[in-house]
């Protein structure tokens, strides 16, 4: 049981960090004039879902 925390948790900080790198490559292509759209709501739900693993899983109460 406590192991299939630890798993949910690591793979919600995954996502978290997944969400933010895409969120960066969102904001080059928003400067850059390009098609940053589809990047920013990608990023947007690595990084909700990731938080939501995280809190679900108590990441921090081990």
């Amino acid at each position: 049981m406590k192991t299939q925390r630890y798993l949910g948790a690591l793979v919600g900080l995954i996502l978290f960090s997944s969400g933010l790198c895409v969120f960066g490559e969102a904001v080059i292509f928003k400067y850059e004039n390009s098609s940053w759209i589809l990047y920013g709501t990608i990023s947007l739900i690595l990084i909700n879902s990731g938080i939501g693993l995280m809190i679900k899983n108590k990441w921090g109460s081990f």
